[in-house]
């Protein structure tokens, strides 16, 4: 019985594993998506690269702390003098208030789009947060990182490739 147990676990986690690098190359669809400022927008993918080849789709939540501790980050980031990336969020398992709330305190003046129904994470799927995808303007998905980035330099290599 243990024999078959950590077959199924082996067999779980390496499963797991090959679904996550299944991940580049695909594009994410995004159609008619409300943001966190503006709940009557309808969002498509080619609003979001805001003239870059790039985007960094951050998936959050306001319950998350390494999400909020991410977040200076990502502001400083996106203010820098020449981001190569448009960073843009989603709202992961998160209510629109808590989150609004959450934004305007950790300082996310990034659209954030609100996936009430799941339909942007389903996607993926998301299983923790904070999750980053790396898309170029159509929305495939060209890397990733689960977890936090820890500096702007992380950021930076990501985004370049580094």
């Amino acid at each position: 019985m243990r024999k078959l147990s950590a077959l199924l676990v082996l067999a779980l986690l390496v499963g797991g594993c090959q679904a996550s690098g299944e991940l580049i190359g695909r594009t994410i669809s995004i159609s008619g998506e409300a943001t966190l400022s503006d709940p009557q927008a309808s969002l498509e993918m080619s609003d979001l690269a805001a003239g870059k080849d790039r985007i960094l789709l951050n998936f959050w939540g306001s319950w998350c702390v390494p999400c909020r501790d991410e977040i200076p980050l990502l502001a400083a980031y996106a203010a820098s003098a020449a981001p190569q990336a448009t960073v843009v969020g989603v709202l992961y398992r998160d209510a629109a208030g808590p989150a609004a709330e959450a934004a305007e305190q950790l300082g996310a003046t990034w659209e954030n789009l609100v996936d009430a129904d799941g339909t942007i994470a389903g996607q993926i799927p998301v299983n923790a947060a904070p999750l980053t995808l790396l898309l170029n303007a159509s929305g495939e998905v060209l890397d990733y990182q689960v977890g936090p980035f820890a500096s702007l330099e992380e950021i930076d290599a990501f985004v370049s490739g580094k």
